[in-house]
């Protein structure tokens, strides 16, 4: 039988109330009474290098012999507790930072800005905010720290596309009004805003196309990256939409590039499927200025037409 997640219990916390409560096996943590038995002085950001789901189901497993307190879905920010703040979960990797502290961890990848959602962000400092302000821990990159900066840590997490700016900047409240709403759309026809070699025809075949009509080429085993190009206003958090028509013979698992300030990031599409509106690739963070910033590559591993129709960035 298959672990139950925290929609199937329908039970919520009673340490957080937001938080659906799903406990971890009692193998993976340490029964305690906090704050008595350890003073509780640091909260600890993670990273799960997997998903919700999937963490939920690990805790529960005898053989994992790791927990976390609680654990943050990227796409909504929903909270799950899987162990009891008053016991010692084993996050931290150090004994002293595990009786310590309480562990929270983010669904995603290190290496990837898109999973670290502002749903996320909000909800998560939300709960940092609350936990700082029950067991009197100061609101400090002293006292708030990653996984990374235990000592002795071996992880790296939450890596360096966690922004602390941002986020000490929601646990503390001195977040300032958000920038002037900005958003622009490429799409293949925008005058010198697309580049795309002479393997790329173009068809107005779909009706679901943004515009007249859209490129399209066949996947090969080299990039061929057709760019759009953007002129970024500010270095910031932007979402990623693309725009592509749905065809049944087009390619599952087209390769979206995305330009970050910290290196490129590839999402992959399904091009037959969901069609003819902005799908999301996720919220990245853009350097400022005048480049390249979104490509489609002919590199697939799957058949069917690699398309590139149109996309927008949007400020978050």
């Amino acid at each position: 039988m298959a672990p139950l997640g925290s929609a199937d219990y329908g039970v919520q916390s009673t340490d957080y109330g937001p938080a659906a409560w799903v406990p971890a096996n009692s193998a993976n943590y340490t029964v305690s009474s906090r704050e008595s038995a350890y003073p509780i002085n640091y909260i600890i950001i993670h990273t799960m290098q997997g998903s919700y789901s999937g963490s939920i189901s690990w805790f529960q497993n005898a053989a994992a012999g790791t927990s976390a307190h609680y654990l943050l879905r990227s796409s909504d920010g929903a909270v799950t507790q899987m162990v009891r703040d008053k016991d010692v979960a084993w996050h931290a990797g150090n004994w002293t930072y595990n009786t310590q502290s309480i562990g929270i961890e983010h669904e995603g990848y290190v290496n990837n800005a898109s999973w670290y959602t502002d749903a996320m962000y909000r909800s998560s400092a939300a709960l940092t905010r609350h936990l700082a302000d029950k067991y009197g821990i100061p609101k400090t990159r002293n006292n708030i720290i990653g996984h990374n900066q235990v000592p002795g840590a071996t992880h790296t997490d939450p890596g360096p596309n966690w922004n602390w700016t941002y986020y000490m900047q929601l646990v503390t409240g001195t977040t300032t009004p958000p920038p002037t709403s900005w958003s622009t759309i490429v799409d293949n026809t925008t005058a010198g805003r697309f580049t795309a070699s002479s393997n790329w025809g173009t068809s107005s075949y779909s009706a679901q196309r943004y515009g007249a009509d859209y490129r399209f080429a066949d996947p090969v085993a080299a990039s061929d990256t057709a760019w759009y190009k953007v002129n970024i206003p500010a270095t910031a958090t932007y979402r990623v939409e693309v725009w592509y028509p749905a065809v049944a013979g087009y390619n599952t698992t087209t390769p979206y590039i995305v330009a970050t300030s910290s290196g490129n990031q590839t999402v992959h599409m399904n091009q037959t499927a969901n069609g003819g509106g902005w799908r999301s690739l996720g919220n990245f963070t853009l350097a400022a200025g005048d480049a390249n910033k979104v490509g489609v590559s002919r590199w697939s591993g799957s058949t069917g037409l690699v398309i590139a129709d149109a996309i927008r960035i949007t400020r978050v």
